[in-house]
């Protein structure tokens, strides 16, 4: 139970296993199957349930053992009884009556079928003379769409003449407006010449048909007028017909000027959005130039600004006071002017800033545009399809109007038309009649048939159906030793039958010991007379019932070789059925015949058993008569003391009399020898039929659980293909956010190259000058504090990586389950025999889906590309200032600094090359996937063909059902033909009987009864070979079905495991996308912050230094006011000095 909560499969299968007990259940009341439930586990389910059937069926053997055994016992004890009881042979009386009984049977099964042979070539005449009659119609047909077909042509080159003079007109018109009573002349020519045409197509089609007007009879009023209403009507439709044609021609225009407008509006905002986007790219270059600009007039500011000092210091030295006044206002207008300048700066980069914002709003309302225009473009569609349908249904409409056309201008005259009219409604109710009774007769054969060819299929069916050979060796070995165990009963049995035959000789000994005292009773009576009189009386009672008896005997061997005929035809064809029976189950055999088999064998033993007890009946009865013979002996004997005859007559009588009765007696035990074995192939074949009635319901059952019906298969099939499409509008989607994301990407580009350009210009002037050593450790911290934001956005991208490393491993293990599916799917279409040719559709189908998810993945392989170049030069960009801002930097950090980012350099190497390899291995796995799904492609079917393959064999299945309803209901009335004969044969069967105790039937009767009784053997054989022929054939027809039923099953579930696949690789891509577009998006952040970090510090330390400057520059003034100067700042004058000179030179 906790396996089963948790999930664990491989503990409940080592539990199940090892023997463990399913049912058992826990303190509330729950099983293995309830926690299976919960856990949500497929397999341990399947597993459970397996366990829970297979504890059932042990439970079912255990029982059904039980009674067989005390069967078994039972038949065992009786056979001991029998041992003692049989001792005798059976009474020749009732093993006569017994094989009148039977023969009785075979009469009527013979006259049954010879009833069904006339009903059949009753049916076969009927079908001919329909099959003449159809043929005839055919012809019929055949010369009517001749006739129309050159009718047709004739009108075509009318209307081919009509539409040339109609351009003749035009050109006229044209050309000579002036003439215009000419062309009213020619017009109204030309009209006439057109009612010429039609007149004369109305007088040929009225020749081509003779027949029609060969009776003229006159009509009644009442069909013109319902002729003049269908002409009415037809015009009414037609007017109706133009009106629509209008209304949709109108619509037409509408629509698409509304489309025109639509596309022309789309044009507009595209030109308007690129020119809005021209705009402002030429603003932002314009801007850049100016800042530009301004950096270098900074520059010249800052070199005049250190003139000036030069300058000033020089005068210092000589002391002019209006030197020194000048000089501040000089110093006070250029810082008024740098104050401008930096002002302008500010400025400008708040329009940057605003330009930017500006550029963001355009980005978004391109994005609104873009959609509105695939918004637009869809609604195009949709409105083309549209007119495309409405276009269609004027083509219709035209085609229509074209036929009433056509019907009008071959309209005839009404009193010919009433005089056809009358002739073929005559003509048609007369065919109608005799096709309805055709039909109906039809109708009754084909059900007949097809209940026939059901039958047969079931019982192929039933033999198609396949048993392991191993199972099928273990209980032919088990039902040999049953039949060893019968064959000793039966040798029993027997041993028994020869101590009767003992006791039959005693027998023989004491009627010869009574002969011998009836010899010296005649020795005795010799000497004595016996009167005349009673001698003859004697005489012909003897004479009488020799005759009877030889009579009897002569009617008993006729019967005996009649039914010694029918049982050799009946072996011949067993053994035909053993052969076919025996070759289909050398091959494979049926679990339900399996099952049968031991049915029948119980059935047997019971069938044993009831032999037995009648057996135990007899011999009481034979016992008993043998009694009343005893005493009637005794009686004779008493007669014949009584009663004196002469020896020699008496003794010839007696031998004569026991020559026929021995005669007799062997012939009535051949007879019930035969008689035995007629019942038993009667019992088989009568459980055959049950069989094969089991087996048709079986297949009726088969057909309503496993087949699924027409709407559901399109239901589902309607609900991938709009799957699909909304993949593709989404991967659509995606391309479109990843292509701004790609723009965004090199808008951010060019901003951060500006940005090192500005960097560059900064680190020249931070060159040119000496930083104090505040600074110094500013920049310092600055620099350890970017590390640290270097060493987290490290750390960060190498949770990615293995992030993405995860993502890689899931991946394998998808693709591995994948290819195990397309493995276990390549072994279904192994199974499976389907022509490669019929797939190449569904080729070209999965080939343009293979090759969309091809370009996507190549696609975000792109991304990814991009992804990693980025983080490349994102490194570089962090590099290169810290190199440039190292200067100032003692040796030691610098090389500190330099291992510290070789090691993470070095690191994201690492991380790129498992990531290539993985990438690599996935495109490899990708490859066999793809090579895989084109080999699947090459043995695939298309859905088309899968569709009507199925709708025929769900049709010829509606048709087999209706076959075998109508067969069960002929059945039943058979039968109860059957019964009602069987009555009538009991009620012939006494008649005859009491007929046969007065002696009144004669021979010439005999012989004809004889001859019906083999006529109809004879036809009764014939009918069993035609049956077996359509039996075996029917059985072909349904292993077919079969097949191809089971084919299109396997096709089905290979189509609904494709697409599975097909969406879980689009869903995984999807998740791919998503993941590269949100690492794509932070980076954006990320650059976004480090761009604005870097503009923070780089403001923070040009004021820091422009006021560390300004206060030096106000230090030195002052001192050089006051006549005081520091070392630091005369060295640095004097280097000042010597480097103007150096320049001056």
């Amino acid at each position: 139970m906790l396996g089963c909560e948790y999930g664990c499969k491989d503990a409940v299968e080592v539990l199940l296993k090892n023997g463990a007990d399913v049912s058992l259940t826990d303190g509330l009341g729950h099983d293995c199957a309830y926690y299976a439930r919960i856990g949500d586990n497929i397999d341990i389910l399947a597993l459970i349930k397996a366990a829970v059937e297979d504890s059932s069926k042990a439970r079912d053997t255990m029982k059904k053992g039980q009674p067989e055994q005390k069967k078994w016992n039972r038949l065992h004890a009786q056979e001991e009884v029998n041992v003692k009881l049989y001792q005798k042979e059976y009474n020749a009386q009732e093993l006569e009556l017994e094989n009148q009984d039977l023969k009785d049977r075979m009469r009527e099964v013979q006259e049954e079928q010879r009833m069904l042979l006339d009903r059949i070539s009753g049916l076969q005449l009927q079908l001919n003379e329909e099959q003449m009659f159809a043929d005839d119609l055919e012809n019929e047909k055949d010369e009517l769409k001749k006739i129309l077909s050159t009718k047709e042509k004739q009108q075509e080159e009318s209307l081919r003449t009509i539409e040339a003079l109609k351009a003749k007109l035009k050109y006229y018109e044209v050309d000579f407006v002036a003439s215009g009573s000419n062309f009213g002349n020619r017009k109204e020519d030309l009209l006439l010449k057109q009612g010429q045409v039609f007149a004369v197509e109305s007088q040929s089609r009225s020749m081509l048909r003779p027949l029609e007007l060969s009776l003229p009879n006159q009509s009644s009023s009442s069909e013109k007028e319902t002729l003049k209403k269908e002409l009415d009507n037809m015009r009414a439709c037609y007017g109706a017909a133009k009106e629509e044609i209008t209304k949709l021609q109108r619509e037409l225009s509408h629509k698409i000027s509304e489309c025109t407008a639509l596309a022309s509006e789309c044009e507009r905002t595209k030109v308007e959005s690129d020119g809005q986007i021209k705009q402002l790219e030429d603003a932002l270059k314009d801007v850049q130039k100016r800042m530009f600009d301004s950096e270098g007039k900074v520059k010249q500011m800052q070199t005049h600004f250190l003139a000036l000092k030069d300058h000033l210091t020089n005068e210092a030295a000589s002391g002019n006071s209006k030197l020194t006044e000048e000089l501040k206002d000089q110093l006070k207008e250029m810082k008024t002017k740098y104050e401008g300048a930096s002002a302008e700066v500010g400025k400008l980069r708040n329009q940057i800033k605003q330009n930017e914002l500006l550029v963001a709003e355009f980005k978004r309302d391109e994005g609104r545009l873009v959609e509105e225009n695939k918004r637009l473009q869809k609604e195009l569609v949709k409105l083309e399809m549209e007119r495309d349908k409405r276009g269609r249904n004027v083509v219709e409409l035209e085609g229509q109007l074209r036929e009433t056309a056509v019907k009008l201008a071959r309209s005839v005259t009404s009193e010919k038309f009433e005089n056809m009219k009358s002739l073929l409604s005559n003509e048609v109710n007369e065919k109608a009649r005799k096709l309805a009774e055709m039909e109906g007769e039809h109708e009754k054969l084909q059900a007949e048939i097809l209940l026939l060819k059901r039958e047969s299929e079931s019982q192929k069916a039933k033999l198609a159906q396949h048993v392991k050979p191993e199972d099928h060796e273990q209980m032919r070995s088990g039902f040999e030793r049953k039949n060893e165990e019968l064959g000793k009963t039966i040798s029993e049995l027997s041993q028994k039958n020869q101590t009767l035959q003992k006791e039959l000789e005693r027998l023989q000994v004491d009627n010869k010991m009574l002969k011998q005292q009836i010899q010296m009773l005649k020795t005795e009576i010799k000497s004595q007379n016996v009167p005349l009189k009673i001698h003859e009386e004697l005489k012909k009672t003897n004479d009488l019932t020799v005759g009877d008896l030889t009579k009897k005997l002569f009617e008993i061997t006729k019967k005996y070789n009649e039914s010694k005929a029918e049982a050799e035809k009946l072996l011949a064809e067993k053994n035909d059925l053993n052969e076919n029976i025996s070759l289909f189950q050398a091959v494979y055999l049926s679990p339900e015949q399996h099952k049968k088999e031991v049915e029948a064998l119980k059935s047997n033993g019971i069938e044993l058993e009831k032999q037995l007890a009648e057996l135990q009946k007899k011999y009481d009865d034979e016992q008993a008569k043998v009694c009343k013979l005893v005493s009637e002996n005794t009686v004779i004997r008493e007669t014949l003391r009584d009663q004196y005859v002469l020896a020699t007559t008496h003794e010839e009588i007696k031998t004569v009399l026991n020559n026929t009765l021995e005669k007799t007696n062997r012939e009535l035990s051949d007879l019930k020898e035969k008689t035995e074995e007629i019942k038993q192939e009667f019992m088989r074949v009568n459980e055959e039929n049950g069989t094969l009635k089991n087996k048709v319901t079986l297949l009726q059952n088969q057909l309503q659980t496993e087949y699924i019906s027409l709407k559901d298969h399109e239901t589902t099939v309607t609900s991938l293909n709009k799957g699909m499409q909304e993949l593709q509008e989404n991967n659509v989607a995606i391309m479109a956010e990843y292509k701004r994301g790609q723009e965004e990407i090199l808008q951010l580009h060019a901003e951060i190259e500006a940005q090192k350009k500005e960097l560059d210009t900064i680190q020249e002037c931070i060159k040119s000058k000496y930083a104090p050593v505040a600074s110094f450790e500013d920049r310092e911290q600055s620099f350890e504090a970017m590390v640290k934001e270097l060493r987290a956005q490290l750390q960060e991208q190498v949770q990615k990586c293995r992030e993405s490393e995860e993502e890689n491993k899931k991946c394998k293990q998808e693709n591995e389950k994948l290819k195990n599916g397309v493995l276990s799917i390549q072994n279904d279409l192994q199974q499976n025999y389907i022509l490669a040719e019929k797939s190449h559709e569904m080729e070209k189908m999965f080939t343009s889906k293979m090759e969309e998810l091809n370009k996507q993945l190549r696609e975000l392989l792109q991304k990814y590309t991009g992804e990693k170049e980025e983080k490349d030069e994102l490194q570089e960009s962090t590099q290169q200032p810290i190199t440039m801002q190292g200067q100032p930097l003692s040796v030691e950090q610098i090389e500190a600094l330099k291992k510290a980012l070789g090691h993470t350099i070095e690191d994201l190497k690492e991380a790129l090359r498992s990531k290539k390899e993985c990438y690599d291995k996935e495109t490899l796995k990708v490859g066999e996937l793809q090579q895989e799904l084109s080999g699947l492609k090459k043995s695939s079917i298309p859905l088309v063909e899968y569709t009507q393959m199925k709708e025929m064999l769900e049709q010829e299945i509606v048709a087999i059902k209706n076959t075998l309803k109508e067969k069960e209901e002929e059945n039943q009335v058979k039968n109860e033909e059957i019964l009602k004969l069987q009555s009538e044969i009991q009620l012939t069967q006494q008649a005859l009987t009491d007929l046969e105790s007065k002696e009144v039937i004669d021979i010439s009767e005999y012989k004809s009864m004889k001859s019906t009784l083999e006529a109809q053997i004879n036809s009764i054989a014939e009918n069993l070979s035609n049956m077996n022929k359509k039996y075996e054939e029917a059985c072909e027809e349904a292993l077919q079905a079969k097949k191809s039923e089971l084919s299109l099953k396997d096709e089905k579930e290979l189509l609904q495991l494709r697409s599975c696949s097909i969406e879980q690789e689009i869903k995984d891509q999807k998740e791919r996308c998503d993941k590269s577009l949100t690492t794509i998006i932070d980076l954006q952040k990320r650059i976004q912050e480090s761009a604005k970090q870097v503009e923070a510090k780089d403001n923070k330390d040009a004021k820091r230094q422009h006021q560390e400057v300004v206060s030096v520059y106000r230090t030195h003034l002052l001192s050089a006011v006051q006549g005081h100067m520091d070392e630091d700042v005369q060295a640095a004058l004097l280097q000042i000095i010597r480097m103007r000179q150096g320049l001056v030179c």
